[in-house]
């Protein structure tokens, strides 16, 4: 899951086209892949007077105010799982018996982890104080950079539920975002 280049998130301020005007507004709904019966990604912008619904990105014209896409980033993933784990709780609860809990993102700050997920991947994660590294293994399914250690912004990692890392960039950009499949199993190891 990896914003594309040219994709605006909420709190942006953008100037766009209507049919008949050039207007300023913020960003307030984005509708990734587009709302139902687009094609492209869609927002919803708020004027002083006026919502517009479903913008097609190809009507905004250009940026004039960014957002910390980084930030933006770790709201939404946070958001996201907090609501994941409230909707999906009977499921969550059948992964978390006879295991204790674990949220790495609440743990010491020391420490190395060995984490599985439901596609078979395993991934070791090190925490060294304000460093976190990661590195992955799964033979039937191949990432970029897999049994390398890559260096890790942010996670947010939750038995019974996806896992999220910011990366550092693997590509062009400045971050990359990867989501696992469901965590089944987060185990403390020895260094």
């Amino acid at each position: 899951m990896e914003l594309g280049a040219n994709c605006y998130v909420v709190g942006d301020v953008v100037e766009f086209k209507t049919s008949t005007q050039l207007l300023t507004g913020t960003i307030v709904v984005s509708d990734y892949g587009g709302a139902s019966g687009y094609s492209s990604n869609t927002y919803d912008i708020s004027t002083q007077r006026v919502l517009y619904k479903h913008v097609e990105e190809k009507l905004i014209v250009r940026i004039i105010k960014k957002v910390d896409r980084l930030s933006y980033q770790k709201k939404y993933i946070e958001w996201f799982l907090d609501f994941l784990e409230k909707t999906k709780k009977n499921d969550i609860e059948k992964f978390k018996k006879n295991r204790e809990i674990l949220k790495l993102n609440e743990i010491s700050k020391s420490g190395s982890y060995l984490l599985f997920t439901q596609s078979g991947s395993e991934y070791v994660i090190r925490l060294n104080g304000s460093e976190v590294f990661m590195s992955r293994k799964n033979e039937q399914h191949k990432l970029r950079k897999d049994s390398q250690s890559i260096r890790v912004l942010f996670l947010d990692v939750r038995i019974g539920l996806p896992a999220f890392f910011i990366l550092e960039p693997l590509g062009k950009g400045d971050y990359t975002i990867r989501q696992t499949t469901r965590v089944t199993e987060i185990k403390k190891i020895d260094n």
